[in-house]
């Protein structure tokens, strides 16, 4: 029998701790707009099984519709990590102890919790459950075993395999055919159990919008979405065991390596479900303690054996908590103090809001569909800069109220923007008004809420440089210290998240300071979006300002990102001692190269 004690204890225990790291909040990305399908009790055609799921359990009368959604999560997630359990007891049966190990591991790995709300945690259950049964179900019909036969194992495998296809289709529809090949000697199940799925799919897909998930071959993302924090350890740690099953020829390894095969290529294709790559692989995880044990400790059994497994597991679980692995990964308090900064200092409507970064899109999409926050805007979601400067010009024409997360895009004039709050209205003329206070940075949570929040700390630095004042650039880059408590208590001044790098005679040499054709603005033209942000971004902004104040600076390290020290070969250029196309330049890459291409066809001073 696949599901024991063992799984049922891992399924109540998991549940419990993922109800409490369960929150009411929107989320971010694609946990807000589930939410908000939900609500609306649609289904779409990326993952219609996952949605009418989530329409009932957005049903259920407590709290929000997020938290409801987190219950349905806190459910799959629980099954799951019962799933690596069961899997591992099917492919060691001697050392059923180390699945907890595996189970551990994978929900610490913040792309495992940080989805649960999503299709992804459907298409992970159905996933590691489809290889516990598989794994159970001998390839040849045979006799009652326990309280399963064969046939009902091989069922089980292809049903598991449908809630796949509900959810992440590709990968289900994948993973089905290669069941049904597998498992085709259990012809009496296998075939009324494909056509049963068939009949499925034309109900769920039945009146859904949308479309499939696309194809897009990227490897980069893929090891992005599922190798954050302890995912990685659960990736390292799953391929070592892949490797120790291989060599030391356990049975039925094959099965675990072809399932570990077909998710990384879905992941690497498609992308989309991280969870079941990791459910997958903690599967394989497992096999580590459980091989250490048999070489170190073959002689012992019961639970010393059990105690002994664990204890060779402990060493991966205190590697994946020192990744930063928490129980709380994200409050849901954040996308709500990120819209209530973005709207709630704007005028009156009607008008249309244009988001031009997803994160900042769903949040206010989940605030305007289930909290009803400002009616009176739409939601205009990201579109190319070419494409949304024009609905900002046609709003601005028919006298609408325009605003965004952006002080500018496209073709549109930074210097005609209002700050209003941490958001930006967008005006048809330069404001005569002076603008409000400069504020340091947000703190927003989470790792999406401080990427948000650098960029909106650039935008507004970028703004105030564009009208001439530099200090208050950088003091809304976080590049300066801020007043805290009064004087003399404790606090008194607070550092910014990227470092007070400009003391009171920077600030007051920067507000003197205009940017002359000899010491320009560079910032612009950097080739920014050609490694992922960081504080570094900050940095360069930093840079800019000390190369136009003529602030002394020190010469970036080698270790700096690419657009840093491309900042300070163009510092040597206006400088006359380098030229636009030296090696030095050529040397960080093509999109360097074009980069000073640009700039020095704008910028280069007139003979």
């Amino acid at each position: 029998m696949v599901v024991r004690k063992l799984e049922i204890g891992v399924l109540a225990t998991a549940f419990v701790v993922l109800v409490l790291d369960a929150h009411g909040g929107s989320g971010w990305a694609a946990t807000s707009t589930r939410t908000v399908v939900a609500a609306r009790l649609d289904h779409t055609a990326g993952a219609p099984l996952y949605d009418l799921l989530a329409g009932v359990a957005a049903l259920l009368p407590v709290g929000e519709p997020a938290f409801r959604l987190g219950l349905l999560g806190a459910l799959l997630g629980a099954l799951t990590l019962a799933g690596v359990v069961a899997a591992l007891r099917a492919l060691v049966p001697k050392e059923p102890a180390a699945g907890v190990i595996g189970a551990i591991l994978v929900g610490l790995a913040p792309p495992f919790r940080d989805l649960l709300a999503t299709p992804n945690a459907l298409a992970a259950c159905g996933t590691v459950w489809a290889l516990a049964f598989v794994l159970a179900a001998p390839r040849e019909p045979g006799p009652r075993t326990g309280a399963t036969t064969p046939d009902h194992a091989a069922g089980a495998a292809l049903a598991a395999a449908a809630l796949v296809i509900g959810s992440a289709p590709w990968l289900g529809v994948t993973l089905a055919l290669a069941l049904a090949l597998h498992l085709r000697r259990h012809a009496r199940i296998v075939v009324p159990a494909v056509g049963a799925i068939g009949v499925a799919i034309v109900l769920w897909w039945f009146d859904a919008p949308g479309a499939l998930p696309g194809f897009h071959l990227d490897l980069a993302a893929a090891v992005a979405a599922s190798g954050r924090g302890a995912g990685a350890i659960v990736i390292g740690a799953g391929l070592l065991g892949l490797g120790i099953a291989a060599a030391t020829a356990l049975p039925r390894v094959r099965i675990l390596a072809g399932f570990a095969a077909l998710v990384a290529a879905h992941e690497i294709l498609v992308g989309g479900a991280p969870g079941a790559l990791l459910a997958i692989f903690g599967v394989a995880v497992a096999i580590v303690p459980a091989a250490l044990v048999k070489l170190v400790a073959g002689e012992l059994a019961g639970g010393k054996r059990d105690a002994a497994v664990l204890a060779c597991g402990i060493p991966l679980v205190l590697a994946a908590l020192g990744t930063g692995a928490a129980l709380v990964t994200d409050d849901g308090t954040t996308p709500r103090r990120l819209v209530a900064d973005l709207i709630d200092e704007l005028p009156p409507g009607p008008g249309t809001f244009i988001a031009t970064r997803t994160p900042s899109f769903f949040a206010l999409q989940y605030e305007r569909a289930i909290a009803g926050a400002r009616p009176d805007l739409d939601l205009a979601p990201p579109l190319p800069p070419q494409r949304a400067d024009v609905v900002a010009a046609d709003a601005l024409r028919a006298g609408r109220l325009v605003a965004s997360d952006a002080a500018a895009f496209g073709r549109l004039d930074i210097q005609r923007t209002r700050p209003r709050g941490r958001g930006f209205q967008l005006l048809g003329a330069v404001p005569s008004v002076p603008a409000a206070p400069v504020a340091p940075p947000a703190d927003y949570a989470t790792a999406i809420g401080a990427d948000e929040s650098l960029v909106l700390a650039i935008e507004r630095a970028q703004l105030e440089a564009a009208t001439g004042h530099l200090d208050r650039a950088a003091r809304a880059a976080g590049l300066v210290e801020h007043a805290g408590s009064p004087a003399g208590e404790a606090g008194a001044r607070t550092s910014t998240p990227y470092g007070a790098r400009f003391g009171a005679a920077d600030l007051a040499l920067l507000a003197a300071t205009q940017p002359t054709r000899a010491r320009p603005s560079l910032f612009g033209f950097l080739p920014l979006t050609a490694i992922p942000r960081g504080p570094w971004l900050a940095d360069v902004f930093g840079d800019d300002l000390a190369w136009m104040a003529a602030i002394q600076q020190p010469t970036p390290p080698l270790t700096a990102p690419m657009p840093r020290r491309l900042h300070a070969l163009w510092r040597e250029i206006f400088e006359g001692t380098l030229k636009p196309d030296a090696p030095e330049i050529a040397a960080l890459g093509p999109a360097a190269v074009a980069a000073t291409t640009a700039m020095w066809t704008e910028l280069a001073p007139t003979k």
